[in-house]
């Protein structure tokens, strides 16, 4: 017996030529026990010319056995919080029982408890191979952390399960660990699998299915197959949704569906898009392609319509097609393109958007992003709805461009911002590649991508190979592409800074904005028809062409009449808005400008200035009805006005307010220096019934962020002027309402789902007073989601000289006077009924009213609380409050707290204090507490801090 194994292993090793790896899986499913007992014979296959005394295998499978895993610190860092707080029976892992010889060691890399060594006595020497078998099982996670494992309908999706040996390139075995990025990087592997589950499931899988046994207790399966990424194997109650399409390309197995589009036009679509990856590509590996819509939701086409079929503004069938093309698209590429998924991420995905961009310029050119509801009324005026599919690539890269958030294609996958990772880094590729292929022309970029596919899946490449395929390709020079674009992550700008016109020819003189040379298109329109094109060189600071009068005008179009710096936008730039010049005689404004109702993406022919109704509320006021006037997009900008003019209902009067402010980012990552803002505020709104306040305000800030742009530490130095005005309450005792107070303060923070830490130090200086405090918060999440939460504020006054029974600007316990007006207070100078119940968390931070209740001296507080079960909390506070004249006072409060969405819904009742069981008191209803934020972009920060 075992001499016809050795006869058949060679025989199997020679038809392929010794470049795979071989393993044979035999898999029973306990479905009570939720795991998968496994027995796996490997075959390894040294190819190199180096002695092997170690081999590695990923077992992602283990990622899920603990709370320190990276997969489980990615995702606390994403704030994903249910791996956190599942139990160890809903978590997974991989127990390794036995292997078959006393030859083999096996460990785990400490950082890497999803990677197993095997030691080996006896190293595979090279041009040779060595078997071994292992025994071991797989404890399947639920489905709640990744979307894979043991789902609430009892089915199984699994994706990393079984032990897969990992690469051996150029002298070096390449391994990382799972981080829930779909970047799994496993050696070309020839794959046997042998199934068998319960009846009540069938077995599905991203191999082949050889054989199919259907038993009264169990169902058995066998698959074949090679690949390089982990097998997928779904156990289900019905396969019935998965359908298969064979086309001349592919025998596609796919449950990607759409019930309004006829299986024949599905079939011409699968068909459409095989044909055009065949061609774009190159030719697929494999016949048999399994895809699923799990697979295809990995990565979605973002922004796809999702409204009903009836109201689908896009072409029949089209929604289909398209997800069907970003999937099928994936996984071509993926399965003949043999890269470092983490350190070489850009190549891959950007090779699979620009794929899918040519796809699109070819079969749908003008198709817009609203589809047909961008010609509808009300919709069309909006520049938005006019951008066409492929538009959307460069507007959702420069998003966090604008933001200074961009980091270099280059930039290991694990390392990347989820908004980088997902969308900007993939697309910004896409783009680079578009770029070069107009560039260059002649179809190189195309060549070069099938050179590169023909290469793959036995030989693994990376972006020197690709490099050096383009170079066979043109006589261009493209080093800078692969020198700045990808390896750099600053802005590109450039702008057309003058116009030297002559009867024969146009001077033109541009300014390289940017750090770095890369070509540039220029422009001779007339109106918006292009007249002439040509690239330049690329150039350090400015440089000068000279156009002659013929080149830029023709019989059809006539003489051009502007010079445009990169006007198909090729480029993803910065700031668009000066890269315009006329060849009028008298030109009026290169930029007119427009008025636009609501949000809208920017026109960089135009000045704009954007209309929004704005609605505030206070009891005084009332609702304050009016519109913003603001130069705020779609996407930031450094220099930002908004004016908001209003009309209080209840006190009618005009209020509002107006502000101008800059920021100046720092693109430099190795300076902790991210951002400067500076700018100018000032509002008016009523502060009581009739009464008006006036406030003025000049700041500066200093923000500061690591280099590892993942890292939700955060600093800023703030410094800034507050002047207020108030209007004089006739029964109020103070002699002077107006007052300026120049502040400075200092904060850091690091919020992270299982850890939160923050604190502040400043200083406030007025005519009247001087003062310090200090803050600190911190909040931890302990395994069995339960919350610690600890707060504390001290404050001084460093002088005083206001009345000593004026406590406007003394410190408060509960309830600050926010004399500043930082605070959104609904009703700041009511002292009963409802909102003067609302709760700010600021200085004191108590939530009772108690005696003394402001301190002009000095102030001490602890605020706690302790989740008892799910949102409902115990809550403490106590601390000493120090007034002139008197002895400090020791204070205290306790309560139940509803944490029912923390620092935006939250409900406290007290229960016992200094002024003894408050609960036992009339009028309990009066004491209750309120936190209830009205600010949609801070409740929108909630979800965007996964992204950024």
């Amino acid at each position: 017996m075992k001499t016809r194994f050795l006869v058949f292993l060679t025989l199997l090793l020679s038809i392929y030529g010794w470049s795979q790896h071989q393993t044979n899986l035999v898999v029973k499913l306990d479905d009570d026990a939720r795991e998968l007992t496994i027995e796996q014979e490997i075959t390894f296959v040294n190819q190199s010319d180096i002695s092997w005394d170690k081999v590695y295998l990923l077992d992602w499978a283990n990622a899920f056995s603990n709370l320190q895993t990276p997969l489980a610190i990615r995702l606390a860092e994403d704030f994903k919080n249910r791996f956190e707080f599942s139990s160890d029976d809903d978590k997974g892992f991989t127990d390794i029982s036995r292997l078959n010889t006393e030859n083999y060691i096996v460990s785990r890399p400490k950082s890497n408890p999803d990677v197993v060594i095997l030691e080996l006595l006896e190293p595979i020497a090279p041009q040779t191979s060595r078997s071994v078998n292992i025994t071991y099982k797989v404890k399947i996670p639920l489905d709640d952390f990744t979307g894979y494992g043991k789902s609430s309908d009892n089915e199984y999706l699994l994706k990393y399960w079984y032990l897969h040996p990992a690469p051996f390139v150029n002298g070096e075995w390449q391994f990382y660990s799972h981080k829930d990025l779909n970047d799994f990087y496993g050696a070309p592997t020839q794959m046997s699998l042998s199934v068998h589950v319960p009846s009540r499931l069938k077995a599905i899988s991203s191999l082949k299915m050889i054989t199919q046994v259907e038993q009264e207790n169990r169902n058995s399966y066998l698959f074949e197959g090679l690949t390089s990424s982990s097998a997928r194997l779904y156990f289900l109650k019905s396969t019935d949704g998965f359908k298969r399409y064979s086309t001349n390309q592919v025998d596609l197995t796919t449950d990607i569906d759409d019930e309004s589009v006829p299986t024949e036009m599905k079939v011409v679509f699968i068909d459409r898009i095989a044909s055009f990856l065949n061609d774009h590509v190159g030719k697929s590996p494999s016949r048999e392609l399994f895809i699923s819509d799990k697979f295809y939701k990995e990565n979605p086409v973002y922004g796809l319509s999702s409204l009903p079929s009836f109201i689908n503004p896009f072409p029949a069938g089209f929604t289909y097609e398209i997800k069907m093309l970003k999937a099928l698209t994936r996984k071509w590429v993926e399965q003949g393109i043999s890269t470092h998924n983490r350190d070489e991420y850009w190549l891959k995905q950007g090779i699979i958007i620009h794929t899918i961009m040519k796809y699109q310029e070819q079969y749908y050119p003008d198709l817009k992003i609203g589809g047909k509801l961008s010609d509808f009324w009300g919709i069309r005026g909006f520049n938005v709805s006019q951008l066409r599919f492929n538009d959307r690539y460069a507007f959702l890269y420069l998003n966090t461009k604008r933001l200074n958030l961009d980091q270099a294609p280059n930039t290991p996958a694990d390392s990347l911002l989820k908004y980088n990772q997902q969308l900007a880094i993939p697309f910004k590729a896409a783009i680079g590649l578009a770029y070069l292929d107009d560039y260059l022309g002649n179809d190189a970029v195309e060549n070069s991508i099938k050179k590169l596919y023909s290469q793959s899946p036995s030989n693994s490449q990376n972006s020197r190979d690709f490099q050096t395929y383009l170079n066979e390709q043109t006589d261009k020079e493209i080093d800078w592409f692969f020198d700045y674009f990808i390896t750099r992550h600053e802005r590109l700008d450039w702008k057309l800074r003058n116009i030297e016109k002559y009867k024969d020819s146009v001077i033109v003189t541009i300014k390289n904005k940017s750090v770095y040379p890369i070509p540039i298109p220029i422009y001779a329109l007339k109106n918006d028809s292009i007249v002439y094109k040509e690239w330049i060189n690329g150039f350090i600071g400015d440089t000068s062409i000279t156009l002659s009068r013929k080149a830029i005008q023709n019989k059809k179009l006539g003489a051009a009449n502007r010079i445009v710096v990169n006007y198909e936008e090729i480029i993803p730039e910065f700031n668009p808005r000066d890269n315009y010049k006329t060849l009028k005689p008298f030109p009026a404004f290169n930029r007119p400008l427009e008025f636009r109702l609501f949000k809208d993406i920017e026109d960089p022919e135009k000045s704009q200035v954007f209309l929004m109704p704005d609605i505030t509320f206070n009891i005084y006021d009332g609702l304050a009805i009016g519109s913003r006037f603001y130069n705020g997009n779609l996407l930031s900008k450094p220099f930002r006005y908004s004016i908001k003019p209003a009309y209080g209902t209840n006190s009618g009067k005009l209020v509002g307010s107006i502000g101008l402010s800059y920021e100046h980012p720092f693109q430099d990552r190795n300076n902790s220096l991210f951002s400067m803002r500076y700018g100018l505020s000032a509002n008016q709104f009523s502060y009581a019934p009739d009464l008006l306040y006036r406030r003025g305000s000049a700041w500066l800030s200093f923000n500061y962020r690591p280099k590892d742009l993942r890292s939700n530490k955060r600093q800023s130095l703030n410094f800034r002027n507050v002047f207020v005005q108030r209007d004089r309450d006739d029964e109020s005792l103070e002699e002077d309402p107006d007052y300026n107070v120049f502040a400075l303060s200092f904060n850091q923070s690091d919020r992270n789902l299982r850890r939160s830490f923050s604190y502040s130090f400043g200083t406030e200086v007025s005519e009247r007073f001087s003062k310090a405090s200090f803050r600190l918060d911190w909040r931890r999440l302990y395994k069995d989601n339960r919350q610690l939460n600890f707060r504390v504020f001290m404050g001084t006054f460093l002088y005083n000289d206001t009345r000593s029974n004026d406590d406007f600007f003394s410190f408060a316990l509960d309830r600050p006077t926010d004399y500043l007006f930082d605070y959104n207070y609904y009703g700041r100078s009511e002292d009963d009924g409802l909102f003067s119940q609302q709760l700010i968390l600021a200085e004191g931070g108590f939530k009772a009213q108690l005696d003394p209740a402001f301190a002009n001296q000095w102030i001490t507080t602890l605020n706690s609380s302790y989740s008892i079960w799910k949102y409902i909390f115990v809550y403490g506070d106590v601390g000493a409050v120090k007034n002139k004249g008197t002895s400090a006072r020791f204070v205290y409060d306790t309560g139940i707290r509803l944490n029912l969405l923390q620092d935006y819904f939250e409900l406290y009742f007290p229960v016992y204090n200094n002024n003894g069981w408050e609960i036992a008191q009339p009028n309990y209803d009066e004491k209750i507490r309120f936190i209830v934020t009205l600010d949609v972009n801070t409740f929108i920060g909630l979800f965007t801090r996964r992204w950024y």
